[in-house]
């Protein structure tokens, strides 16, 4: 991501705006990124000193100052930086320091005491070369760090990955994100909302009238407490949105070193489809897992959505499907949503839709950190809730699934 300050953004009446670049900027960023990778390649192996010399040296105009910046940054991210191994720095300095202490100690008035036989000396005892002992000294630095991979792209490429960037990074200083979605297939919607959930996003969906959807998406600065990794998985979360037809953006946000109150508003037009399919979440996956090992019930990725808007609980979208064959052919089906990292507002909204009646079973599976009762849906014939402590347990789960049905097979 990009500080606040390498972003090419402007301040103006409470509204901040990204500068799009032009035809001939995005030309000119083009060149500056090709010649950015093309001295990247060319100085691997060399000290981490050495490369910002030469990453500092493109040349350019101080209008295009920041630009360049931003694009270096996005180099030194996807740069690989190691120290060099072998020797131990810390017992090098250790065994050098306390050696010359000694030393000085026995030398003549006026006498000075010879760094390279102090090297000489300790290099002896460590079976090493005396060069490849001051070579470890400071190795541990971060100027002596050596440039092992640089970014495998395209100027092209990294380009457009800048121009994301930058929307990535306004939205790490968002208190709250609307957005809005239009024009994509039903498949490709049920895919957002999957991601979104994959990332563990606190966020509400509403259908638009004429089709589409919007979502209201808690921002990492209206939590309490560390937020540095929810705002990761917030920015991460922009490509699944541009993947999903026609996007609106709007976001309050809290801008710079002084919190400063700004809103930001965007607007991008559909992009080409062919996102990769996400996968479930780690603990949706373990529990899918779980679920194979129990026999009766089989488990599956759930593909429906649930329109709750009349109920007043948004849209639904279950993360499992779980289903047993009846007598007579029939098929019992309970829809499982796990609400790991919502929020108890969240959940009261899902107990207040079930409560006016689904046309699916549903079990609302929900951690015992958000302080909620599983008694809240007694008398509630097509839904539950399992509150779980630490971890889910498949077995407890089926248990109250098949409580969804009396008991009958």
């Amino acid at each position: 991501m990009l500080p606040p300050e390498l972003t090419r953004a402007r301040k103006r009446e409470g509204k901040l705006t990204l500068s799009a670049l032009s035809a001939a900027e995005r030309a000119r960023a083009t060149e500056l990124a090709q010649q950015l990778l093309e001295v990247t390649q060319a100085a691997l192996g060399r000290d981490r000193d050495e490369v910002e010399a030469v990453w500092a040296a493109v040349p350019a105009s101080a209008k295009e100052r920041k630009l360049l910046l931003g694009l270096t940054h996005l180099v030194e991210s996807r740069s690989e930086f190691t120290a060099p191994t072998g020797l131990e720095p810390e017992r090098i300095r250790r065994a050098v320091f306390e050696r010359a202490a000694s030393l000085r100690k026995d030398l003549a008035p006026g006498e000075q005491l010879e760094r390279s036989a102090v090297l000489e000396q300790v290099a002896a005892e460590l079976a090493t070369t005396a060069e490849d002992l001051d070579a470890a000294l400071y190795a541990d630095l971060r100027s002596a760090q050596r440039l092992e991979h640089c970014p495998a792209t395209n100027a092209a490429a990294l380009v457009a990955d800048y121009e994301l960037v930058q929307v990535q990074s306004v939205l790490l200083r968002a208190v709250r994100i609307e957005a809005e979605v239009r024009g994509a297939p039903p498949d490709a919607y049920r895919e957002l909302f999957r991601k979104l959930k994959f990332r563990q996003l606190l966020f509400r969906i509403e259908p638009l009238e004429g089709g589409g959807y919007r979502l209201e998406i808690d921002g990492p600065l209206s939590l309490f407490g560390a937020t540095t990794k929810y705002g990761l998985e917030l920015s991460l979360s922009l490509p699944a949105l541009l993947s999903c037809g026609q996007l609106r953006l709007k976001a309050e946000l809290r801008w710079g070193k002084r919190r400063e109150a700004l809103t930001f508003e965007q607007t991008f037009p559909p992009l080409p489809s062919g996102s990769a399919v996400s996968g479930a979440r780690s603990d949706v996956q373990e529990l899918l897992e779980s679920l194979a090992q129990h026999r009766g019930w089989e488990a599956r990725l759930s593909e429906k959505l649930l329109d709750l808007a009349e109920r007043g609980g948004g849209v639904l979208v279950p993360d499992l499907e779980l289903s047993r064959p009846r007598r007579g052919g029939a098929q019992d089906t309970v829809l499982v949503e796990v609400l790991g990292f919502w929020s108890r507002d969240a959940v009261f909204r899902r107990i207040e839709a079930a409560e006016r009646g689904l046309s699916d079973r549903v079990l609302f599976v929900v951690s015992s950190r958000l302080r909620v009762s599983e008694d809240l849906l007694d008398g509630v014939d097509a839904a539950s809730l399992y509150v779980y402590k630490g971890k889910i347990n498949a077995s407890a789960l089926i248990r109250k699934a098949e409580a969804l049905f009396g008991g009958e097979t």
